[in-house]
Order: structure tokens, then sequence, then C-alpha cells
């Protein structure tokens, strides 16, 4: 075997190996951002919807980086919702929610720590008796004032159309919750009904 043919190859085998990693790896200034979320920014609500129900929860603690992280899942639940509710109305699956067999629930496992649930069954109701939108309006007892006024306000800026219909429920729980749950009519989805 010639070692200098040997020495001549490996050389020339290893510098290829070197460019074609170096081409490879793309500096990360040049890196396309990714539109996945790494799986930390990912929703931290757990959610489940059904024909017949919808069901969310969140463990975990009440405030991150300040934000009121457990409180924000309503805002979740609300957009979930609203984006199913107006769906099923557009496939004819004319639906909206009971809120009397309507369940939430929050309970502090530790002081820095809340298990948040909603649960909320849909009856099957004839076009102009649904609902596709919701929203809620309130936080935690402290503020009951506060959250009053909010629904008011609330509620007479969506009773500006003419085809406006709403239901509202409050629903409270030992830890202190206290939120008003308002479902209604899309003024242009369902302006048909009156």
């Amino acid at each position: 075997m010639n070692y200098k043919n040997f020495s001549r190859n490996l050389f020339v085998a290893s510098l290829a190996i070197v460019l074609f990693l170096s081409c490879t790896q793309v500096p990360k200034q040049y890196k396309s951002k990714s539109t996945v979320a790494p799986k930390e920014e990912q929703s931290i609500y757990k959610v489940k919807i059904t024909k017949k129900d919808f069901f969310a929860n969140y463990t975990g603690p009440d405030f991150l980086n300040g934000e009121d992280i457990a409180h924000q899942l309503s805002n979740f639940v609300a957009d979930t919702l609203g984006k199913y509710l107006k769906a099923a109305f557009k496939r004819g699956n004319f639906k909206k929610i009971d809120f009397e067999k309507t369940k939430i629930e929050t309970n502090k496992n530790h002081p820095d720590s809340v298990y948040y649930t909603i649960y909320m069954p849909f009856s099957s109701v004839t076009k102009c008796e649904a609902f596709t939108c919701i929203d809620h309006r309130g936080s935690w007892v402290r503020n009951t004032k506060k959250t009053d006024n909010d629904l008011h306000e609330f509620v007479t800026s969506i009773s500006k159309s003419t085809n406006h219909k709403e239901e509202i429920k409050l629903f409270q729980t030992a830890t202190g919750y206290y939120e008003y749950w308002v479902q209604f009519r899309h003024p242009i989805l369902q302006e048909s009904c009156k």
C-alpha cells in the first residue's frame, strides 16, 4: 500500500466532509423562522369538542410573567367556541350552549397554582334560536362592580343590531371566580333572524 496515496486520499475525503458540513449548516441569521411553536409555547390549555359538548381545562400557576394565565382560559374558550359555533351554523347544525348544565370549577392546588375547568354542553335548536357568538365578562370576586359595569357596556354595544338576542349567565366558584358568560347572535351571519 502506498502511504503517499493513502494520505492524499484521506486528506481529500476529510476536506470533502468539512466542505459538505459547512455548506449544509446555515448560519442562524439566515435561517427562516419556524411556523410551528416550540412545545412549551403551544397551548397550555386542554380542549375537547364533540357534537354534544365542550370541555377545557388548565392546571398550573395562576400568574406567569405577570400575566393572569389561569383566567386567560376563558379567553381561549370564548375564541374556540365562537369559531366552532359559527362553523356548525354554516353547516346547518344550529346550536346554543346549555348554560343551565354548564359547569365551571376552580380549585387552588396550593397558593400559586390553580385547577380551572369549563364544561359546556350544546343544545340543538332552530336556526334563529342558535347563538353563534360567545364571550365572557369578569374575573375574580374582588372586581364584581367592575365586572357588572363591563357586562352592561358589552351588552349595550352588541344590542345595537336589529337581530340582537342574547343569553347571559353568571358563574361563581368558592375560590372567588365571578364571571358572566354571554352567548348571542352574530349580526351578519344571522341577519335573517328577527
